[in-house]
């Protein structure tokens, strides 16, 4: 029996996921199968015409999207805040909870100063005709980024309430999983930009 709890004792412990970071992966796989069917539509719409995007109306030239400067400067602020919340998760974990404090608040504005610029954007694509019922190009266009704006709109109030309960002193070295999870649903809403940046204003401007 002695030898028995020794071994238990002296063999590797290797911890077990916590159930708040369990719920988010699970949480973020259901948001992959649900962004991969959005860029699915999209591409099966590319497949489907011989030009794309189609042709815009001929009293509007200016009818797509252009990837410089408000989407461009939008992608370096999001994932700018990517950076500022990786570095201020780090920071809770090593105890400097002013740094923490710190970059999580630059993490919330760049955050909100994305959202701006998105809102920016769409109010200058309806200035060039660019509306949601345009044409199909159009459609999967505001479809898909505003379903993105929608999850970093979401991302904005668990980053606030994280803030909020950090005050509190609800988080700690010892205790930091939700900050964790937060952090690892705001690296996915960046990566997912990388590819709407990629694919509508990249793809669109450069190879149309």
């Amino acid at each position: 029996m002695a030898v028995a709890t020794l071994r238990r004792q002296t063999e590797p412990q290797y911890p077990a996921i916590k159930p708040g970071m369990m719920g988010m992966y699970i949480f973020l796989a259901s948001e992959v199968m649900f962004f991969g069917s959005l860029f699915a539509t999209y591409f099966y719409l590319y497949g489907s015409h011989i030009q794309w995007p189609p042709p815009p109306p001929a009293s509007t030239p200016e009818f797509y999207v252009n990837w410089w400067p408000i989407p461009a400067i939008n992608t370096v602020v999001l994932l700018s805040s990517g950076v500022t919340c990786h570095f201020a998760a780090d920071s809770l974990t090593h105890g400097n909870r002013r740094q923490f404090f710190t970059l999580w608040i630059a993490t919330i504005i760049l955050g909100l100063g994305f959202e701006f610029g998105q809102l920016y954007e769409f109010i200058a694509a309806f200035g060039r005709g660019l509306t949601l019922t345009a044409n199909s190009f159009a459609s999967a266009f505001f479809i898909m980024t505003g379903f993105h704006g929608a999850h970093v709109l979401g991302g904005l109030v668990l980053l606030t309430i994280i803030l909020y309960r950090a005050t509190r002193g609800q988080f700690s070295q010892q205790h930091h999983v939700g900050v964790a999870a937060v952090t690892l649903y705001w690296h996915f809403v960046d990566v997912v930009w990388i590819f709407l940046f990629g694919i509508l204003y990249l793809g669109v401007t450069l190879f149309r």
